[in-house]
């Protein structure tokens, strides 16, 4: 039972001697505005420089976002049923060489459709803005991001629309815009201060060697 009170004790002492630091968290992230397809947005993001700590883990996210507006005008002579989709596909790559090679394009696909709607002859049926956003996790290894300054992530569009019904009878009048944007977020532990136990702490830790010593005699 001594003993292990002053193992507790000591333990206890331990953990009070400053410097020793809880884990921390570094991000950095940017956002793209919205412009018309087809487009080529980039932002640059921080590396982890290891003079701050131990890298534990890292969180990165890539994102896209279409709006679309479009109209369609049924030129037949008869009520048409029709649908509009309206596709982005985002494709990412990086000056991260390692980063880059393991972005699997498309990287993000965003759909914006209308669903069915009956048009009537010579009509003209409009919507918008309609709206699509992702998000992915992509999971490289933690080793990529450390070092000293930034490094690019950059997307490129490939956008399109398909119809279904209609008949071949429906002209469509369509703007589409996109943005893409990335973040990095890093777990580390910082480097511990070296600063020295307070005399406290000290002589409760000369109190419990001390402790240790008689109970070892006594048993």
């Amino acid at each position: 039972m001594i003993r292990r009170s002053l193992m507790t004790a000591i333990a206890a002492a331990v953990i009070a001697i400053p410097g020793v630091a809880p884990a921390a968290t570094l991000g950095f992230d940017f956002s793209n505005p919205l412009e018309l397809t087809e487009l080529n947005q980039t932002g640059n993001l921080g590396l982890f420089d290891p003079s701050l700590g131990i890298l534990n883990s890292v969180i990165l996210t890539l994102s896209g976002r279409n709006e679309t507006t479009l109209s369609l005008t049924n030129t037949a002579v008869q009520d048409q049923l029709v649908s509009a989709a309206v596709s982005t596909d985002l494709f990412f790559s990086s000056s991260l060489v390692g980063l880059g090679a393991l972005l699997v394009n498309p990287v993000i696909s965003l759909t914006n459709a209308t669903g069915f709607v009956n048009i009537a002859s010579g009509d003209t049926a409009f919507f918008g803005p309609l709206v699509d956003a992702m998000s992915v996790n992509p999971l490289p290894p933690s080793s990529l991001f450390v070092g000293v300054g930034t490094f690019s992530v950059s997307c490129e569009s490939l956008s399109g629309i398909s119809i279904a019904g209609g008949g071949g009878n429906v002209a469509v009048d369509q703007a589409t815009q996109a943005a893409c944007g990335a973040s990095i977020v890093y777990d580390y532990t910082p480097v511990p201060a070296h600063q020295t136990p307070e005399p406290g702490v000290l002589a409760l830790l000369g109190a419990c060697v001390v402790g240790t010593v008689v109970a070892r005699k006594r048993t």
